[in-house]
């Protein structure tokens, strides 16, 4: 395989130099900052670790589910969970009636469903450590509007399947961090709920989650 070089005056290059240009310019570093920089020995490897992180093509993960997605209020979306047949607990509910719930702009989103293990992960990681794992695939959390969206337009869930939506936590009115799981029970009800879901919780490797692939 033949190695690809370039220098700033190619389009490859000038492109990572912008990225970096960009980058270095919001950190917003005073001289001294920016000297040490320089100077620090550790850089250029860190640099060199974040080339070969993000250059590596990850997993390629399938369509679980092609759905419309945003522009419906809190109170039309669960009406017309109501009127499909869908259990909406209280905590889904209570997240949901959150400033920092919000419905979203109308548009079809493909989404992924993985194990814990299928991210990479030999050991149980914690929530933190799955969300920027998503990311770093080049993948997206869901938006806080996914979780109802994803209940709505799954209607053919098997008994006794559920799984949870990899999104940035909703605090709760008890001050919890709560994500939404979409879950059909045992005896048939299905359901949408909002989990307990801390940045340490550890998961276990057969947890389901699901998120928005790369466009």
């Amino acid at each position: 395989m033949s190695t690809t070089l370039i220098t700033s005056r190619d389009p490859k290059g000038l492109q990572a130099v912008s990225i970096f240009e960009a980058a270095y310019n919001k950190a917003k570093l005073d001289d001294e900052g920016a000297q040490l920089l320089n100077e620090h020995a550790g850089f250029a490897a860190y640099l060199a670790d974040g080339i070969r992180k993000f250059s590596s093509k990850g997993p390629v993960f399938p369509v679980f589910l092609e759905c419309e997605v945003g522009g419906k209020s809190k109170d039309e979306l669960l009406a017309e969970l109501k009127a499909g047949g869908f259990f909406v607990s209280d905590w889904a509910k209570d997240i949901m009636s959150k400033d920092t719930w919000k419905p979203g702009e109308k548009e079809t989103v493909k989404f992924a469903r993985v194990k814990v293990s299928e991210l990479g992960f030999t050991k149980n990681p914690t929530t933190d450590d799955i969300w920027a794992r998503i990311k770093e695939h080049g993948h997206a959390l869901c938006e806080p509007g996914d979780g109802p969206a994803i209940r709505l337009a799954l209607k053919d869930q098997k008994k006794g399947d559920y799984f949870w939506c990899a999104m940035e936590q909703i605090t709760g009115s008890g001050g919890d961090p709560r994500v939404f799981s979409v879950e059909r029970v045992d005896y048939g009800e299905s359901w949408l709920r909002a989990g307990w879901t801390r940045p340490t919780r550890e998961w276990s490797l057969g947890g389901a989650v699901v998120f928005r692939l790369r466009k």
